[in-house]
C-alpha cells in the first residue's frame, strides 16, 4: 500500500493535541469525552472564552451531565486533575501526558502526589448517590484485563461475529464496549449480538448509540433475546402509530419518549395509540403527547382493549345527559392564549368527522 502524505500550504492558528492523547487515550474513550477534552485544549489556546459547564455544553452540543462525566472519566484517567469547593469544580488542571501515568488507574496531582484512592472513590460513590445514571459507565480494559476476560469467556468469538456484523475490522472502542457489554451489563452473548443485529438494522454502527441501547434495556430488565424481541416490536409498533398519528417526522425527544414508553406498558394495539393522537390533533388543532395521553390513560382505566370498546365508551357517553358529569370528556378542558374563559372540547362521531372532512375538501 503506498504511503500517503498530509500537507498544506493554509496559515491557521492551531490547538496543539498530544500524540500520547491520540494513540493512548483517545481510541477507547467515548465520543463526548474526546470533544470535551478538546475543547479543553482550545479554551487553553486563547478562545477568550470564560469556561463554565453551561459554555461547554452550548460549545459542543452536549448536556452538562454529559461534561460533567467526561470530566470525571479524564479525571480518572489521569488525563486532567479537578480542584473542587465542595461540591463545585473550582479549577481544572490538564496534566502532562506520559506512559507513566497512562498505565495507572490512581488520580495523579499537578504537584506529583497521590491523591487518596479511597477519598476518590468515596467523592465518586456520592455522585452516584446523587445521580443513579452515573453507575453506567463503560470503563476502560488493559490489554491485560481483556486477554483474561477471553480466557474466562467466549469473547473471541462474540468479537468475531460482531466484525463480521459491522463489516470492518473491530477497533479498541468497539472490543472495550463488547468487553463492556459482558462484563459490566452482563449480557449473554446471544443478546450482544442480537443487540448489534437491532441497530444495524436501524443503520445504527456507532458505540455510542450501541451502548445507549443496551444501558435502556438493561434499565427495562431486558436479559433474553426473547425479551429484546418483544420489547423491539412492542416499542416499534408504538412509535411509529405515534409517528403516523402525530406526523412527527422525527424520533420522539426527551419526555416524548418517557410517554412513548408509557403508552407501550399499557399494552395498547397501535391502532389505539393512533385513534388517540388522531383526536388529540382534532381537538386541540396540534401534537401534545401530554392531551394524548390523558385520553389514554382514561381509556387503560376504563379497560379498553380495542377500537370497537372506544366506539361503545362514545356511544355510552353520548346516550347519557348533557348534565351528567360522567359525560364529559376524559381530557381536561383547555384554554388558549388569548381566550377569556374555557370550554369543553366537542366530541365527534365518525359521520360528523366525516361531512367534516367532506367539507373541507370541497372548499380546497
Amino acid at each position: 500500500m503506498n504511503t500517503i502524505t498530509i500537507n498544506t500550504d493554509r496559515k491557521f492558528s492551531a490547538t496543539v493535541v498530544p500524540n500520547l492523547f491520540i494513540d493512548r487515550y483517545m481510541p477507547s474513550a467515548n465520543g463526548a469525552y474526546v470533544k470535551v477534552y478538546l475543547y479543553l485544549l482550545r479554551c487553553l489556546s486563547g478562545s477568550g472564552d470564560a469556561f463554565s459547564l453551561s459554555s461547554a455544553a452550548d460549545a459542543i452540543d452536549e448536556t452538562e451531565k454529559d461534561i460533567m462525566r467526561a470530566l470525571a472519566y479524564w479525571e480518572k484517567c489521569n488525563v486532567l486533575f479537578l480542584s473542587r469547593s465542595g461540591d463545585t469544580i473550582s479549577g481544572i488542571t490538564l496534566l502532562e501526558l506520559n506512559h507513566d501515568t497512562a498505565e495507572t488507574t490512581e488520580p495523579v496531582h499537578p504537584a506529583g502526589t497521590l491523591i487518596s484512592l479511597e477519598k476518590h472513590r468515596r467523592d465518586l460513590q456520592a455522585s452516584l448517590e446523587k445521580e443513579p445514571t452515573e453507575t453506567y459507565v463503560r470503563p476502560v480494559y488493559t490489554d491485560s484485563e481483556l486477554e483474561k476476560i477471553r480466557e474466562q469467556s467466549d469473547l473471541s468469538f462474540v468479537l468475531n461475529a460482531v466484525e463480521l456484523y459491522l463489516e470492518r475490522l473491530l477497533t479498541p472502542q468497539d472490543i472495550n464496549l463488547v468487553a463492556y457489554l459482558q462484563e459490566g451489563l452482563h449480557f449473554s452473548s446471544d443478546l450482544i449480538l442480537h443487540l448489534y443485529e437491532y441497530c444495524i438494522s436501524k443503520n445504527k454502527k456507532k458505540c455510542e448509540y450501541i451502548e445507549k441501547v443496551a444501558i435502556s434495556w438493561h434499565k427495562e430488565g431486558i436479559d433474553s433475546v426473547e425479551k429484546a424481541q418483544e420489547h423491539s416490536l412492542s416499542y416499534d409498533a408504538c412509535f411509529n402509530a405515534v409517528n403516523k398519528g402525530f406526523s412527527l417526522g422525527r424520533l420522539p425527544i426527551g419526555p416524548e419518549r418517557d410517554y412513548v414508553k408509557k403508552w407501550n406498558s399499557y399494552h395498547f394495539s397501535p391502532d389505539i395509540i393512533e385513534e388517540a393522537c388522531n383526536r388529540t390533533i382534532l381537538n386541540i388543532g396540534k401534537p401534545d403527547f401530554k392531551y394524548a395521553d390523558r385520553i389514554l390513560e382514561h381509556w387503560h382505566s376504563a379497560g379498553v382493549t380495542s377500537l370497537s370498546d372506544i366506539r361503545a365508551l362514545d356511544a355510552a357517553r353520548e346516550k347519557q345527559p348533557k348534565n351528567d358529569a360522567s359525560s364529559k370528556s376524559p381530557v381536561p378542558m383547555t384554554k388558549s392564549a388569548g381566550s377569556y374563559t374555557a370550554y369543553p372540547q366537542r366530541q365527534y362521531t365518525g359521520k360528523e368527522l366525516s361531512d367534516l372532512e367532506k367539507k373541507l375538501l370541497q372548499q380546497m
